[in-house]
C-alpha cells in the first residue's frame, strides 16, 4: 500500500471500461462500443463536427436510446483506444470546424488513467467546494483523491 492508503477501490476498469453518454450504463470494453458525434455542413465545403459522446454500440442490448442519424458520423470506440487509437485521435485534429473542448473531453476519457471514473464525481465534489479544476489539466492524485473520496 503506496504512502499507507488502502488499495484504490475503482468501478471502472481504467482505460477499458466507460459509461455511455446516452443510457449512463458501464460500456464493459472497448468492442461493445462507438465512439460518436454529429457531421454536418454549415456551407458548401465547410463540416463541422461536435457532440462527441462515447456509446453502447447499436448491437448491445439495453441501449435503447435514439441516436439521431441524419448527422451521425461513428467510429468502433476499439479504433480509438491504446497507442493507436491516441494516434488516429490525434489526427483529427487537423480537421477544420472541430469542437476543440468537447474532442479533449473524449481523448482524455479514452486515454487518462483514472479520469472516466473520476468525472463522475466533480460535480458532487465542487458542490462540497472540494474540486476547483474547470477545464484544464486535473493531475492524476488529484483524479485518484476524489475516488477515494467520493467514489465508494
Amino acid at each position: 500500500m503506496p504512502n499507507g492508503q488502502p488499495p484504490l477501490t475503482l468501478k471502472l476498469g481504467i482505460k477499458s471500461q466507460w459509461v455511455c453518454d446516452l443510457c449512463s450504463r458501464v460500456i464493459e470494453s472497448d468492442k461493445d462500443g462507438m465512439l460518436e458525434w454529429d457531421s454536418y455542413f454549415i456551407e458548401d465545403d465547410k463540416i463541422v463536427r461536435e457532440n462527441f459522446r462515447i456509446v453502447h454500440g447499436r448491437w448491445m442490448q439495453g441501449c435503447s436510446k435514439n441516436r439521431p442519424t441524419d448527422k451521425l458520423a461513428d467510429g468502433h470506440l476499439h479504433w480509438y483506444t491504446g497507442s493507436d487509437g491516441l494516434h488516429k485521435s490525434l489526427e483529427m485534429l487537423k480537421r477544420p470546424n472541430l469542437n476543440i473542448d468537447e474532442f479533449l473531453e473524449i481523448t482524455k476519457r479514452l486515454h487518462v488513467d483514472y479520469y472516466e471514473e473520476a468525472r463522475q464525481l466533480f460535480d458532487i465534489a465542487r458542490e462540497n467546494a472540494d474540486f476547483d479544476y474547470e477545464e484544464e489539466h486535473v493531475p492524476e492524485e488529484e483524479l485518484i483523491r476524489l475516488i477515494r473520496k467520493y467514489g465508494n
